[in-house]
C-alpha cells in the first residue's frame, strides 16, 4: 500500500503595496473622539489643580486650628490687643462638660424652670376659670328660660282675668295704678259687681 500524499501546489500569494494617495482619509468621528479625549483631559488636570489648591489651603487651615488648641490647652487665648485691647483669658478642661460649673446658666435655668412651673400654674387657673364661665352662662341661660316662662304664665293669667272682668267704667285713676295693684284688685272688683246688684 503506497502512503505518499501530495498536495496541490501553493498559489503565489500577490502582495500589494498602498500607496498613500489611496489611503482612506480619517473618518470624522475619530477626529470628534480625539477632540473629546483632550478636553476631558484638560478638564481632569483642571480639576486636579483644584483638588490640589483645597488640599493645601485644608492643610493650612487644620494647622492653624493645631495650633490654636495648643494655646487654648496650654491655659489660654490672647485675643490681639490691638483689636480689643485687653487680654481675654479662656480656659476651658478638656475633661469636663463645657458649662458644668457655671452658675449663671444653671441660675437661668432654674429662673426657665420656675418660670414654665408658673405658667402651667395659670393655666390651669384660667381652664378652671373657663369652665366655672361656662357653668355660670349655662346656669344664666337657665334662668332667663325660667323667667321667660313665667312672664309668658303671668301674662296667659291677666289676659284670663281681663276677659273674666265684665267691661266697666274705668275707676277714676285706675289707668295710673300698676299692673299688680291692678290684679290685686280684680278679684274684689268682681265680687262687688256680682254682688253689689243683689242689694
Amino acid at each position: 500500500m503506497n502512503s505518499t500524499i501530495t498536495f496541490p501546489p501553493a498559489r503565489p500569494v500577490l502582495k500589494l503595496t498602498r500607496s498613500s494617495a489611496t489611503k482612506s482619509p480619517v473618518a470624522p468621528s475619530d477626529e470628534k473622539w480625539a477632540a473629546t479625549l483632550t478636553e476631558e483631559r484638560r478638564r481632569l488636570l483642571e480639576d486636579q489643580e483644584a483638588l490640589r489648591v483645597r488640599e493645601d489651603n485644608l492643610r493650612e487651615y487644620e494647622s492653624r486650628l493645631r495650633t490654636l488648641q495648643a494655646e487654648l490647652e496650654a491655659g489660654g487665648a490672647v485675643v490681639n490687643s490691638s483689636a480689643r485691647g485687653s487680654v481675654t483669658p479662656f480656659v476651658r478642661p478638656s475633661s469636663k462638660a463645657p458649662f458644668e460649673n457655671d452658675t449663671a446658666l444653671q441660675a437661668a435655668w432654674e429662673k426657665l424652670h420656675r418660670a414654665r412651673e408658673l405658667l402651667e400654674a395659670e393655666q390651669t387657673h384660667m381652664r378652671d376659670e373657663r369652665i366655672i364661665l361656662h357653668e355660670q352662662q349655662t346656669d344664666m341661660k337657665r334662668r332667663e328660660e325660667s323667667v321667660a316662662a313665667r312672664e309668658a304664665r303671668v301674662a296667659e293669667q291677666e289676659a284670663l282675668i281681663a276677659a273674666a272682668a265684665p267691661t266697666a267704667e274705668p275707676i277714676a285713676g285706675e289707668h295710673t295704678m300698676s299692673a299688680m295693684t291692678r290684679l290685686t284688685r280684680a278679684p274684689f272688683s268682681m265680687a262687688r259687681s256680682v254682688f253689689g246688684g243683689k242689694k
